[in-house]
């Protein structure tokens, strides 16, 4: 597949659902509390969507359990793009200094990102 993505945003969004589902998340900072979380990537110039990856919360064990760190869902979010030179924007869920570097050193892609301070 072509992919035509220049810049890159990786996010998180809130699908508003408030039927029964074992991965449905309460977030009140968001406009609609209750729904499912979901990561993306994105295309900041035409909102191309290239990647999305539903929050599960909790799996269960088994050969389909995949990480939810942050590095993890952000180096599966990248897969469409990895190696093709490109530029990452993501917010202080995803950052930090490890996930930019092997964004830089294995992916070929440069990423810009808020970091928290450390307590």
């Amino acid at each position: 597949a072509h992919y035509a993505l220049s810049a890159c945003n990786g996010c998180e969004m809130l699908e508003a659902f408030r039927g029964k589902c074992s991965f449905r998340r309460y977030l009140p900072n968001k406009p609609a509390r209750y729904g499912i979380k979901i990561f993306g990537l994105c295309d900041a110039r035409t909102y191309y969507t290239a990647n999305l990856e539903i929050y599960p919360a909790r799996q269960p064990p088994g050969p389909y359990r995949h990480s939810n760190s942050s590095k993890d869902v952000a180096i599966r979010l990248i897969a469409p793009i990895s190696g093709i030179r490109r530029h990452v924007t993501m917010d202080n869920w995803y950052g930090s200094i490890p996930l930019a570097r092997e964004l830089l050193q294995n992916h070929r892609l440069t990423s810009v990102c808020t970091l928290k301070k450390k307590m």
